[in-house]
């Protein structure tokens, strides 16, 4: 599967996506319209650390988090989810 995301900065968007652990299959280009947000799953940790790694490399918290999911923007505003691995331990 792949993602595009709207990109005033394409390769400043690579280095983002392509910097967040897991995060293969992504492609970055011009978005017509987002019909779902992309979904980064936490494998390790919690998602307290994962929001606190994704804010160190340039990403934004849009709405708090609740333990289970998070709602953040990227560098360049464009939305997605961090969620837990449901098979996930932490």
């Amino acid at each position: 599967m792949h993602v595009h995301i709207d990109a005033v900065d394409p390769e400043k968007m690579i280095r983002f996506w392509g910097g967040i652990p897991g995060g293969g299959g992504y492609s970055v280009g011009e978005a017509t319209s987002p019909a779902v947000l992309p979904v980064v799953t936490v494998l390790v940790g919690t998602i307290a650390e994962q929001v606190q790694t994704l804010i160190a490399k340039g990403a934004s918290l849009v709405e708090p988090h609740d333990g289970l999911h998070a709602l953040m923007a990227d560098p360049e505003g464009n939305r997605f989810v961090v969620v837990l691995d449901p098979d996930h331990e932490a």
